[in-house]
């Protein structure tokens, strides 16, 4: 799914809900070269190889997709970037036309192309065209690749940060995918099947230009019974859940509504309001220089405190999103850091129910980008603050 070509970076039919501007995207891509700069100087590497799609997208600020296999975080073309500020990018002569007619189009790329299998055989060219370019010099690589080192690990925090771009392309696409849950929420009606479910979300959310990555249905037991509900044949009679991770330049967002038929028994809203304080709690504790591991500690200190003891270890809470689904989860003991402006998607499940939203985090503050108008939320209050959270429609 392309959304960006032609000589500009934006598309021709580009619509004027766009969210940033060309001049924007462009500052976007030299403040991440920039750091990608930084991490060869740390690392005391003459360059590195980018080929998982989250790092693909994420250095070309999204206007660049290498994905052909949907499913696949690998992608079929890589960008080596170079510590003397060189870019390159090294595919098959299957993908490098469209590559530079159009993903990379004015980014300032030169082209390094072999034959479609002689990155499959021995000698390896797409291998020794790397070597050619490094002139000795050592190169790592985000995923595992002939004797280069391996370094996606340390390179995977340069995504955390998201620049004032980022955090308008995010706004866009959590409002415009929970938009599209909301949707099939509104629409559904007792009978329908959880397949028919996952068909309405893909549709609303392809025609509103978001692939989906993750696609959860679940209805009436199902919901009670399994955390992820991977769609079934099932009917709904009463319950439904329509939960989604969703990408757009290489960004994903987290969002899920519940809908149900008739009047819901106290017992379940009782545990949506469990599962949305204990969100607050995380919400209002997620702040720079946290730890993860504390955030699961809290995390573990709230269901005990609500009336649902030992419900952190069903499932985990979730964590920091951005260009994967999480970037990385809070479990007990972790060391990883809230960053400033970094995107956080917690997921406490309490029997049955669950808070699940995306928030970008700012120094004293969590941005919701999942709230929309004229659905129904709960009002929770934790730390002294306050946080609006999406609560079961009834319909």
């Amino acid at each position: 799914m392309r959304f960006f070509g032609s000589m500009l970076l934006l598309p021709a039919l580009a619509l004027a809900s766009e969210p940033v501007t060309n001049a924007e995207l462009r500052s976007e891509i030299d403040v991440k070269l920039g750091r990608v700069q930084q991490f060869l100087k740390a690392q005391k590497l003459g360059g590195v190889l980018l080929t998982a799609v989250a790092n693909f997208s994420w250095v070309t600020a999204g206007i660049a997709d290498n994905h052909i296999v949907i499913t696949s975080e690998a992608g079929t073309s890589s960008l080596l970037i170079m510590d003397d500020g060189k870019k390159y990018v090294v595919t098959s002569n299957s993908e490098m036309a469209r590559l530079l007619a159009e993903d990379l189009n004015g980014l300032g790329y030169e082209p390094r192309e072999y034959k479609w299998y002689e990155d499959k055989i021995v000698p390896d060219r797409k291998l020794a065209l790397i070597r050619e370019i490094a002139h000795g010099r050592p190169i790592g690589t985000d995923l595992p690749y002939a004797d280069l080192r391996t370094v996606g690990d340390q390179f995977a925090p340069l995504r955390y940060p998201l620049t004032d771009s980022e955090a308008k392309k995010y706004r866009w696409l959590g409002r415009n995918a929970t938009e599209a849950v909301a949707s099939v929420a509104r629409r559904i009606q007792p009978g329908v099947s959880e397949f028919e479910m996952e068909t309405m979300a893909s549709d609303e959310l392809m025609r509103r230009g978001i692939r989906p990555t993750v696609l959860l249905m679940g209805v009436d037991d199902r919901i009670f019974n399994f955390k992820h509900t991977t769609p079934s044949a099932a009917k709904l009679r009463q319950y439904a859940f329509v939960n989604v991770c969703a990408r757009r330049w290489g960004l994903v967002v987290s969002t899920g509504r519940f809908v149900y038929f008739g009047a819901p028994p106290e017992s379940l809203r009782q545990r949506v309001h469990a599962s949305a304080q204990v969100s607050a709690n995380l919400l209002a504790h997620t702040r720079p220089g946290a730890l993860a591991g504390d955030l699961f500690e809290l995390a573990r200190r709230s269901y005990a405190e609500l009336g649902f003891p030992g419900e952190e270890q069903k499932h985990h809470m979730g964590g920091a999103i951005g260009y994967a689904e999480r970037e990385w989860v809070a479990v007990p003991g972790s060391r990883e850091t809230v960053r400033e402006d970094q995107a956080f998607a917690w997921n406490p499940f309490v029997a049955g129910t669950l808070s699940f939203d995306t928030f970008l985090v700012h120094k004293d503050s969590a941005e919701n980008l999942d709230l929309i108008d004229d659905w129904p939320v709960i009002t929770v209050q934790s730390a002294g603050q306050t946080f609006r959270l999406p609560d079961i429609l009834v319909r």
